[in-house]
C-alpha cells in the first residue's frame, strides 16, 4: 500500500497529458491510494477471515448492537476531542497539511468526493487495527489484542503532523478496548469520519477556501 497506493506508481501506470489539462487529475491520484487502502486493509484480510480454516469474518467485531447501545460514548469523545482539534486547527502547519487533497474547497464536488473517499479508507482502517486484529486476536489472546494492535496503528501516522501522531496513540487504546468490549467497529468508523471531515472544515475555513464562500 505505501509504494503500490503512492502517486507515483498511479503516474508510471496512468502518465498525466502533456498536452490536456486534467482538473481532476488530483482527485484521481487520491482515488487510486484510497483504493490500494481498501484492497490492502480490508479485501484481503477479509478474504484471509473468509478462507482460512478456524477464522470466521463475523470474528471481526462487525456487529451493530454494541455500537447502537454505546453510542452515547462516541458522541462523548467527539465532544471531547472537538476542542482539542479546533485549537491545533489555529496552527498554520495543520491548515498547510489539511485537507489532503488540495483541491477539496475548489467547489462541492470536490469536496464531497473527497470526504466520501476519506470515508472509505476509515471503514478500512478500522476493519483491519479494530476489527481483523482486535477481534481475530482477541479470540486467542483476549484484551492483550488491543495493544498488539497499537503498534502498527501509531505507526502509518508517522507522516502525519505530530500532534496526530502522538494522539494516535491514545486513539489506537480507546478505540481498540471500544472494539474489543462492543464487539463493533462502527463507533471508530464513525468518530474517525467526524474528525476528519471537522479538520478539513476548519482548516478550509482558516484558509478562506469553503465551497460555499466562492459560489
Amino acid at each position: 500500500m505505501q509504494f503500490g497506493g503512492s502517486e507515483q506508481t498511479y503516474t508510471t501506470f496512468f502518465p498525466p497529458s502533456a498536452t490536456v489539462f486534467d482538473p481532476y487529475w488530483v482527485l484521481r491520484v487520491k482515488a487510486w491510494w484510497v483504493g490500494s487502502i481498501l484492497i490492502g486493509f480490508l479485501a484481503l484480510p477479509a478474504l484471509l477471515m473468509s478462507l482460512l480454516p478456524g477464522n470466521r469474518l463475523r470474528d471481526c467485531n462487525l456487529g451493530f448492537r454494541g455500537f447502537r447501545e454505546h453510542f452515547w460514548i462516541y458522541v462523548g469523545l467527539y465532544g471531547a476531542v472537538l476542542p482539542v482539534i479546533w485549537l491545533v486547527s489555529l496552527s498554520p502547519s495543520f491548515y498547510t497539511f489539511y485537507p489532503m487533497y488540495g483541491q477539496a474547497g475548489r467547489s462541492w464536488f470536490d469536496l464531497l468526493m473527497w470526504e466520501g473517499m476519506y470515508a472509505g479508507q476509515f471503514v478500512a482502517l478500522e476493519f483491519f487495527f479494530r476489527g481483523f486484529l482486535v477481534g481475530g486476536l482477541g479470540r486467542h489472546i483476549g484484551i492483550f489484542a488491543v495493544p498488539v494492535s497499537v503498534m502498527p496503528y501509531m505507526m502509518i501516522h508517522f507522516t502525519k503532523l505530530l500532534p496526530e501522531a502522538a494522539a494516535s496513540v491514545v486513539a489506537g487504546f480507546i478505540l481498540g478496548y471500544l472494539a474489543w468490549k462492543t464487539k463493533s467497529i462502527w463507533g471508530g468508523v464513525c468518530i474517525h469520519c467526524a474528525v476528519a471531515a471537522t479538520m478539513d472544515l476548519l482548516a478550509l475555513a482558516h484558509k478562506g477556501q469553503l465551497p460555499w464562500l466562492h459560489g
